[in-house]
């Protein structure tokens, strides 16, 4: 897609940590994606981070974070866990030389896979 740069005039992938994939873990999960979209369409601004809240159940904010486009994180630099002001955007080591075949560009036979080894993601070609 042209790299990390050309890509990210288009597409955003934003982590959200402790979410447990759909909702439900720890992490905030309740955010509001869809204006930082209509903004993006409508007015040229790419979202720089999402605001993103738990909640308890009569709907009071019990903590909030930033959270920033891939590859960068939240990381905690001034206070209390669960206030927003606390957090910084730190770039993020995790997917540094990291090459990925994505989808349409592999033939059949030649798929990669990818697994955990020794706290590690590897991936794989598979096999022929």
């Amino acid at each position: 897609m042209g790299g990390a740069a050309a890509t990210s005039s288009f597409a955003r992938l934003f982590l959200l940590p402790g979410v447990a994939h759909c909702g439900g873990g720890q992490g905030p999960d309740r955010f509001d994606a869809l204006t930082a979209v209509v903004d993006w369409v409508t007015e040229g601004k790419a979202p720089s981070s999402l605001a993103t809240t738990s909640v308890d159940s009569t709907g009071k904010v019990t903590a909030a974070r930033q959270v920033y486009p891939f590859p960068y994180v939240a990381t905690n630099t001034t206070g209390p866990a669960d206030e927003a002001s606390s957090y910084t955007s730190v770039a993020s080591g995790a997917g540094a030389g990291l090459t990925l075949n994505w989808l349409g560009s592999f033939r059949s036979g030649y798929e990669t896979t990818g697994n955990w080894v020794d706290g590690t993601w590897v991936v794989t070609k598979g096999k022929a």
